[in-house]
């Protein structure tokens, strides 16, 4: 079994729709916020710093998501990440959002993002440090 990242996000009031529950698109932002922070820690950094960090130079390639139970209130979610696949100059990345008290599923899926050159644009392929550390991550405890 692969590691588990492990970020909690809050969910404000302003977040929730007409309906009162969690906009669909509100649950990508709190996927951006758990992978910024990701990726923070696979870099050994604690800020987010695409002049510095070459590797945090990302665009999302591909993104599904099965929405399972609404987020019906303000509060604490947690969102997990597990690395299912590393290529040249991208990661796929299974994903949960889940309740932080209890075992609620809210939504689940995969995420694809790429690399490119932040000069050119273009795909491009992780540093060797950075795609030691995916590796490193991807294994067993």
């Amino acid at each position: 079994m692969s590691k588990t990242f492990t970020y909690h996000s809050n969910v404000y009031f302003d977040e929730l729709d007409g309906l009162g529950l969690l906009h669909h698109t509100r649950y990508l932002l709190h996927l951006e916020r758990a992978q910024q922070k990701f990726f923070e820690q696979l870099l050994g950094v604690d800020d987010f710093d695409a002049d510095r960090d070459e590797d945090i130079y990302v665009v999302v390639h591909s993104l599904t998501s099965r929405f399972r139970q609404p987020v019906s209130k303000p509060g604490q979610i947690v969102v997990d990440y597990t690395i299912q696949r590393i290529r040249n100059g991208g990661v796929t990345m299974a994903y949960r959002i889940r309740c932080a008290k209890g075992d609620t599923l809210y939504c689940d899926g995969e995420r694809t993002v790429c690399k490119l050159s932040a000069k050119t644009h273009r795909p491009a392929p992780w540093s060797e440090p950075f795609r030691k550390a995916l590796e490193a991550f991807q294994k067993n405890d």
